[in-house]
């Protein structure tokens, strides 16, 4: 029992490790209050970029994978380190609890989850509207006109539907996995939380400051669901 409960401490601890402000801070760039992706991708480095993500992603799919793979502490055990590891990104010990929106991890988290106990449809089917909506957002970015090749490759501007395609995955997740693997219900449980932390982390995420403004607060409420930000 108690190595179960050090193995999901330990994945939120691991989640709560700030890598991406680590390497940003050592190339002199403090990352805090901003997407920390896009700020090291394009005010670091194309390199450092990269690593965070890989890290984010990585970091979610370890945790999940080892315990099933590796270590058999079953379906329960993993599910929850799973989540642990998300909630260490959103809310790091090591930040303050002011961390990241969770979309990486969460991919992740929930990649390792569905390889661990064998559902690659259920994983396929939720990685399609976030493939879609990466996809998409590269090409826009890449066919701007007048732009230099550096500059389309910053991805410079806001996405619509990288935040949209992300939430529809979240939001049917619970759904796949119920669908391809209702024996194991913790998974269904554990996919409804993720996409219950995503939403409330987009509705509270600085939400203070953009309410006083003279916005209408049901569009910023709905524009932060579904494009995670205030205003489109």
């Amino acid at each position: 029992m108690w190595a179960e409960i050090g193995y999901i401490l330990g994945a939120y601890l691991l989640g709560s490790l700030p890598v991406l402000y680590i390497i940003g801070r050592l190339k002199g760039f403090d990352l805090r209050g901003e997407d920390m992706h896009l700020g090291l991708w394009r005010k670091v480095g194309y390199v450092e970029g990269a690593t965070g993500i890989i890290w984010d992603i990585g970091k979610g799919a370890l945790l999940p994978l080892v315990a099933l793979l590796w270590l058999d502490l079953g379906v329960t055990v993993a599910s929850l380190s799973a989540l642990a590891v998300l909630i260490g990104m959103m809310w790091p010990v090591f930040l303050r609890f002011e961390g990241e929106k969770g979309n990486s991890t969460g991919t992740g988290t929930a990649g390792g989850l569905l390889l661990g106990v064998h559902a690659p449809l259920a994983l396929g089917l939720f990685l399609i509207p976030i493939g879609a909506g990466g996809l998409t957002r590269a090409a826009l970015s890449l066919r701007k006109p007048n732009a230099s090749l550096g500059e389309r490759f910053r991805f410079s501007g806001q996405s619509v539907v990288m935040p949209l395609g992300m939430i529809i995955g979240f939001a049917i997740l619970p759904i796949l996995s119920w669908l391809f693997h209702s024996q194991d219900m913790i998974l269904t449980w554990v996919f409804l939380s993720m996409f219950v932390l995503i939403v409330i982390k987009r509705l509270t995420a600085g939400l203070s400051e953009d309410l006083k403004s003279d916005g209408d607060k049901k569009s910023i409420l709905l524009n932060r669901l579904l494009y995670d930000r205030s205003y489109r």
